[in-house]
């Protein structure tokens, strides 16, 4: 039997465990590849930057799980042109494009995404939008050791806020008025968010769209106060969490009282407070010991391996 003969699902199943690279050489066999190919993509790690080196780092420094598994064969990585990277809002609104582009072509398919950009922008969270079918998505927005002339020295300590985030937790209603309501974004079971300027009002959006989440990583996401706990400790996934990594948030009301909320976290297997500097890693064990028992935990910080500033790295500027 030859590939041609077997059904589409059959052949979308086998085409979707296939690498990227070799997936696209497979579009260009025939009109019929280049169809089933774009049909079967299933997972992509997308980074867009702006040197070479920027993706080298962004690689040494992938706090993701998905950095040592399969060979990095579902990631691609774009290079922006040298005339393209001028400016910080140059690269943002390109890295926007290009990523925007990508995921308009296999944004029906995709399940499993993660993006490596400096911002979001309208352009990917409009497809973001579009993709029914995306059951984890990590937005990774934390490169505190990349340089470039126009960035300000604390660019890399927070996001700011804006309304692109609203674009997550959209219907079908608000994207074609037909009179729908089922959220378009609304299958998700994992979302890690790095240095991502989301409010609690937005992510609380999201998470009542995507009643299956399991998974929560939210990294210097320093918009999120405490308020953000004491309705996850009510929200539609409040029995189901299994993971809930909530790092590098100094704001002052992180603090002792955020520990009450993460005890109504029944299902908990999971929990990272690392660099939450306001909560007292003590009480966090103690209260983890007598009541939680979490069975991965780590805390805000030691007395043996205190909170520490990311240590810059040296490169040759030369190096593009």
């Amino acid at each position: 039997m030859s590939f041609s003969s077997l059904p589409v699902e059959l052949a979308q199943e086998i085409l979707s465990h296939l690498p990227v690279r070799s997936l696209n050489n497979f579009s260009l066999t025939s009109q019929t590849g280049y169809i089933l190919a774009r049909s079967s993509l299933r997972r992509l790690d997308l980074g867009i930057f702006h040197t070479r080196i920027n993706n080298l780092i962004a690689l040494m420094h992938q706090t993701s799980s998905r950095a040592s598994t399969n060979n990095n064969v579902h990631s691609v990585s774009i290079h922006l042109p040298t005339k393209d990277i001028k400016t910080r809002q140059q690269i943002v609104r390109n890295q926007n494009s290009k990523a925007a582009s990508v995921l308009h072509q296999h944004g029906s398919t995709l399940r499993d995404l993660e993006l490596v950009l400096w911002e979001l922008e309208k352009p990917v969270a409009d497809a973001l939008s579009s993709m029914p079918n995306l059951r984890r998505l990590s937005l990774r927005f934390d490169h505190p050791f990349v340089r470039h002339p126009t960035l300000q020295k604390n660019y890399w300590n927070s996001a700011s806020t804006g309304s692109v985030w609203d674009l997550l937790s959209r219907t079908d209603d608000d994207l074609d008025g037909d009179g729908g309501s089922t959220p378009v974004l609304g299958r998700l079971e994992a979302l890690n968010l790095e240095r991502a300027g989301i409010t609690d009002w937005q992510l609380m959006q999201i998470i009542e769209r995507n009643p299956g989440m399991t998974e929560l990583k939210l990294q210097k996401c320093t918009s999120l106060t405490g308020e953000f706990f004491a309705y996850l400790a009510k929200s539609p996934i409040a029995k189901t969490l299994k993971t809930l990594h909530f790092t590098r948030n100094d704001k002052e009301d992180i603090d002792d009282r955020v520990l009450d909320h993460i005890g109504e976290l029944k299902n908990l297997k999971s929990l990272s407070l690392y660099g939450c500097k306001h909560v007292d890693p003590e009480l966090c064990k103690a209260l983890n010991e007598r009541c939680w028992h979490v069975e991965d935990l780590t805390l805000p910080y030691t007395t043996e391996s205190p909170l520490q500033e990311d240590a810059p790295i040296e490169v040759d500027p030369a190096y593009k």
